[in-house]
This record gives C-alpha cells, sequence and structure tokens, in this order.
C-alpha cells in the first residue's frame, strides 16, 4: 500500500511543515525531550494525517487495519512505536538546526518557506483529485494476467493492493497536472519582470573568447 516513491522527500515535507507549525497539546504524555513532552493526541494527530497522505486512505480505522497486517509489523511510520521514534529525532534535529551559528539561518528560512508552501499545495491536489480518480477491479485484473510472473510470491490481496496503489499513482499525476494547468489559467501571471532579468544576465555575463592554442608543429 505504502508508495516508496517520492517517500523520502513527502516524510521530509510533512515533519518540517508541522515542526514549525503544530499547536501546543495536552494531555497525556508520550514521551519527553528534555522535560519537553509530547503527548499521545500529538503523536496521534502526526501519525494519521502523515499515513493518510502516503496510503490514500480517508479514515483512521482504515490506518489502525492497514497497520494490523504482519507485512507492515515493523514498518517506520505505520509501526507506532517506530513512528514515534522517527517524531523524536525529528524534532531532535529541527532544535538543532534552529540552534546551530554555523547554520545559514537565511537558507533554513527559505527553505522552510518553500517546504510549507510544497506541502500545502500537495494536500490541497490529494483532497481534490480523491474523489475524482477510481482504479476498476477490470484494470487491476488486466495488468495482474499480463504480469503473473512478477508477482509469484505475493498473495492476491498484496498484489492487488500493489497494483491499484500504481495505477492511482498514475493516474493522480495526470489528473494533478490537469488541475493545475486549469487554476493557473484562472489567474493573469506575468514574467516579463524575470525575462528581462535574465536577459540582463546574459547580456552582462563576461563572453569567453575561443583562443586556440598553438602547436609547435603550427609554428
Amino acid at each position: 500500500m505504502i508508495k516508496k516513491r517520492d517517500l523520502a522527500v513527502l516524510v521530509a515535507l510533512i515533519f518540517a511543515f508541522f515542526s514549525i507549525s503544530c499547536n501546543k497539546f495536552t494531555g497525556e504524555t508520550a514521551a519527553t525531550i528534555d522535560g519537553k513532552k509530547i503527548t499521545i493526541e500529538e503523536v496521534n494527530k502526526f501519525y494519521y494525517i502523515q499515513n493518510k497522505l502516503l496510503t490514500n486512505i480517508d479514515s483512521n480505522e482504515e490506518i489502525d487495519k492497514l497497520a494490523e497486517n504482519p507485512a507492515y509489523a515493523n514498518h517506520p511510520f505505520l509501526n507506532k512505536a517506530n513512528f514515534l521514534d522517527h517524531l523524536i529525532a525529528q524534532k531532535v534535529l529541527y532544535e538543532k538546526a534552529m540552534e546551530d551559528k554555523e547554520i545559514n539561518k537565511d537558507e533554513l528560512k527559505a527553505l522552510l518557506e518553500m517546504v510549507k508552501m510544497q506541502t500545502a499545495a500537495q494536500y490541497y491536489l490529494s483532497k481534490k483529485l480523491k474523489n475524482k480518480i477510481s482504479v476498476s477491479d477490470d484494470e487491476v485484473n488486466k495488468i495482474y494476467n499480463e504480469n503473473r510472473a512478477r508477482f509469484a510470491g505475493r498473495t492476491a490481496d498484496e498484489s492487488e493492493n500493489y497494483i491499484k496503489q500504481q495505477l492511482f499513482a498514475q493516474k493522480s499525476r495526470v489528473e494533478a497536472d490537469k488541475l493545475v494547468r486549469e487554476i493557473l489559467a484562472e489567474h493573469s501571471i506575468k514574467k516579463d519582470g524575470f525575462k528581462e532579468y535574465l536577459e540582463k544576465n546574459k547580456k552582462s555575463a563576461p563572453v569567453e573568447e575561443n583562443k586556440s592554442e598553438t602547436t609547435p608543429a603550427q609554428k
């Protein structure tokens, strides 16, 4: 069920965004870092939102059901104990990055702004396209029958889930591109300033003379 493609990037975006934007949580303590607590509420909030995005699953109950599958017993994110370890590491590293004087804070600030924008855009697209994309049993069966050898050793459910996930991802990319083009068409976008900037830098760039070296044989 979990897509491996872009997994590391998505995880980094989500955790970086939540690290700087989460609200204060109250309630039962799950863990502490130097006396600062991480609550059960906080862990669950991050756990479910991340896994919903990674699996295209809508409900907490469905995430719990998937996590009970023995195939995901040691998964880094579906296993809640592993997820907590990852969350702790992200929080510690975030604090280190913010405190380290050798880190370029202007670059870090720009990166965090970009991450926030990209994460919001990805979340928006996933929500808008969720009900517009479907994968039929006929599509799944066709691919399975044409590629039986590739699924040797997998159960029928595992093969079906894998094929559905891949088809959903392919259709999502097509529909996402279409939706982005439609949204951009609703706005007046002018890039004259950037064109002038590129042209100006092109003209001011030093021109290297193409001088050929004279070899002893040419003298």
